[in-house]
């Protein structure tokens, strides 16, 4: 056999095996690459404040790499693709949802400090009074004041919430104590 023919005989099978390769499976893995880094960018944050987005992405990809796993390398390139672009909305998302309720826990904070401040001030003026306006009693001063501790603690508890990266229970906390606030304003004459 010549040498031409040796060579020719040896190269059929490596022709065969680049013609069946799947024209789609290079691009594939480079997208399935890319979307697996970006798929790792989705911290524990952006599971917090768009869980929804983060679970949908992480079924794209879980569908994109079984698509891999079945050699579907067309159907795993256009499933991959679009991973990176849809991280950057989840991610975006969860920002804006972490903005939107550090805003409101600003509001809220703000408010419940004003509050104890204006009710010590009364509780002050009325406890140094020599007599009591009509409906207040010194029970009823006792119990403001108990209130006033209450909502002390209470804020300082939602402080550390939000400081603590519980920002919904942050706000949710400090609601309720401006309920509770409002009603013992109201309870020693405050408006």
């Amino acid at each position: 056999m010549s040498r031409f023919l040796r060579t020719a005989v040896a190269a059929v099978p490596f022709i065969f095996l680049v013609a069946c390769t799947d024209a789609n499976k290079a691009p594939a893995e480079a997208a399935m690459k890319a979307a697996e880094a970006a798929v790792a960018t989705l911290g524990a944050e952006a599971t917090k404040y768009a869980p929804e987005g983060v679970a949908a992405v992480q079924k794209t990809f879980t569908a994109a790499k079984d698509l891999v796993a079945k050699q579907d390398y067309k159907g795993a390139l256009d499933a991959a693709s679009g991973i990176p672009a849809k991280v950057k909305e989840v991610l975006a998302a969860a920002a804006a949802k972490k903005d939107e309720l550090t805003k409101a826990w600003n509001d809220v904070s703000a408010k419940v400090p004003a509050m104890v401040a204006a009710i010590k001030s009364r509780l002050g003026i009325l406890q140094q009074a020599k007599k009591l306006p009509a409906g207040l009693d010194k029970a009823a001063l006792a119990k403001a004041n108990e209130g006033v501790a209450s909502l002390e603690s209470g804020f300082a508890k939602a402080a550390d919430d939000f400081k603590g990266g519980k920002i919904a229970e942050a706000i949710a906390g400090a609601k309720d104590l401006e309920a509770k606030g409002a009603e013992i304003m109201k309870s020693i004459g405050l408006q």
